[in-house]
């Protein structure tokens, strides 16, 4: 046996034993690792699009959703990051293509013999090229999380967006119903100092005693106090509201909104749950994630194994630009890197993807889970609110004829103020409830629609995000 067949038999063991000692690949599974319910608990008929807030018929607030769209400076970092992130894919993508770098010089040589000088010109031309063989799939691996981290950042972006509009249109109902509520206690100020007056005449004559003027007086003082706290409310929920359009804020700026709350749109159709999970953003940046952690455990895996980098040289020199492709030198060579030790260091690496691929698979199901339950909560909760609506509707009617009749039975000193005040105070107390209890089932649509909604569309219909596909 001769010495090369030697060397070639020993090199084959030694690459068998290494290749048998490296790790296997075990990735998460890339599913949903819980079972998805068939159907949700109700559903409406209509489909609302995207812009979803559009659903609600005030194209003031639509405007101004569309402002913030453009504006908000949250929204506008999100966009940077997957700038940030493209750039990072680019780098790991570049390894896949072979290297070249080219280099020129110039010299001068001037030497002085025999006491006369001799001038030497010399150029130089060299050219290197680099290039590792992917015997494994590593860099490949390592671009193709990189280029999941894209898709994750441009969900999150989505995220974002979905998350500013609602955000947006919630403040923005917050404003109406507050220059609603505003306007109720400007409305019970008026009618309580109408009461006053007829109180104080009753007292002047002998009819009523102090303490019911004072009462009386106590209530306007307590609506006062309702209005300005109303109005403090009121004034942060537009400074609030401006920032989200990208604005600052200013205490003289005057907010064009509806006059009153709307009517709630229909139920929206809430579709298969697995659908809804696959458009949802945050469903979406969670199982990129889990895609990209599974790719860089790829990565890790074949970073055990040996590599086989590939390079060339070819150098020039001459005193004339002419005679460079005249002489020359080239040279090329292959490098073999064989992990044959590294202190564990590549296992534990393995052990480490390992791992982080299943806390993010972990975090999928949880995100699952909470997008469930968030439309699950939004659809009851709007079922008990509507029933509450209702019944404080009734209430308020029973209230309003209670106090006028109380209020004439009163005047004719049939009953006693306290009855007239308590059914004045129920009333002014259903009226500002009523307001708020529409405002929280408004809230609640806003919060449905934000839960079942996917990738917002520009207004030219191109996508933002693509969907990713997802396996059962």
């Amino acid at each position: 046996m001769t010495a090369k067949t030697s060397l070639i038999i020993y090199s084959t063991v030694v690459l068998l034993l290494i290749l048998g000692g490296c790790r296997g690949f075990h990735g998460a599974p890339e599913r949903p690792p819980l079972e998805i319910p068939a159907t949700f608990s109700s559903t409406g008929k209509t489909s609302p699009t995207n812009r979803w807030w559009q659903e609600f018929n005030d194209p003031i607030m639509w405007k101004m959703v569309e402002t913030s769209l453009t504006n908000n400076f949250t929204v506008r970092s999100a966009y940077e990051r997957i700038k940030m992130a493209n750039a990072i894919a680019q780098k790991a993508r570049a390894p896949l293509f072979p290297w070249l770098d080219v280099g020129a010089g110039v010299s001068h040589q001037t030497q002085k013999e025999g006491g006369e000088y001799f001038n030497h010109d010399t150029i130089s031309v060299n050219s290197a090229v680099n290039y590792e063989l992917d015997l494994w799939g590593r860099i490949a691996s390592k671009a193709k999380a990189a280029q999941l981290d894209v898709k994750a950042q441009e969900a999150d972006y989505q995220a974002a967006l979905l998350s500013l509009s609602a955000q947006v249109v919630s403040r923005y109902f917050e404003v109406v119903a507050l220059k609603q509520e505003k306007k109720y206690i400007e409305s019970q100020i008026e009618r309580n100092n109408a009461s006053l007056k007829i109180i104080d005449e009753k007292y002047r004559f002998g009819q009523s005693d102090s303490l019911d003027l004072l009462q009386q007086k106590q209530l306007v003082e307590q609506n006062i106090s309702n209005k300005i706290a109303v109005d403090k409310a009121l004034a942060s929920s537009i400074k609030e509201l401006l920032v989200l359009m990208g604005r600052a804020p200013s205490s003289n700026f005057k907010l064009e909104s509806a006059l009153q709350l709307p009517n709630l749109p229909p139920l929206p159709a809430t579709g298969l749950p697995l659908e809804i999970l696959t458009r949802r953003p945050d469903c979406m940046r969670a199982f990129l994630r889990l895609k990209a952690a599974n790719a860089r455990l790829a990565e890790a895996v074949s970073a055990q194994y040996p590599r086989l980098a590939l390079s060339g040289n070819i150098e020039s020199d001459s005193s004339a630009l002419k005679d460079l492709l005249e002489n020359w030198i080239a040279s090329i060579g292959a490098n073999l890197l064989i992990p044959v030790f590294e202190g564990g260091r590549l296992d534990a690496e393995v052990k480490l993807k390992e791992a982080e691929a299943k806390r993010l698979l972990y975090e999928y199901g949880q995100t699952i889970l909470l997008a469930i339950r968030e439309i699950e909560e939004s659809l009851d909760e709007e079922k008990r609110q509507m029933m509450l609506i209702e019944n404080l509707t009734s209430r308020l009617k029973l209230a309003r004829h209670n106090a006028l009749v109380l209020k004439e039975k009163y005047l004719a000193g049939d009953v006693e103020y306290l009855r007239f005040l308590t059914s004045q105070l129920s009333v002014d107390e259903l009226e500002r409830q009523l307001v708020k209890e529409r405002l929280h089932l408004i809230q609640n649509r806003i919060r449905l629609y934000k839960a079942i909604a996917g990738p917002l569309q520009p207004l030219d219909g191109e996508s933002f995000t693509k969907s990713p596909e997802f396996t059962r």
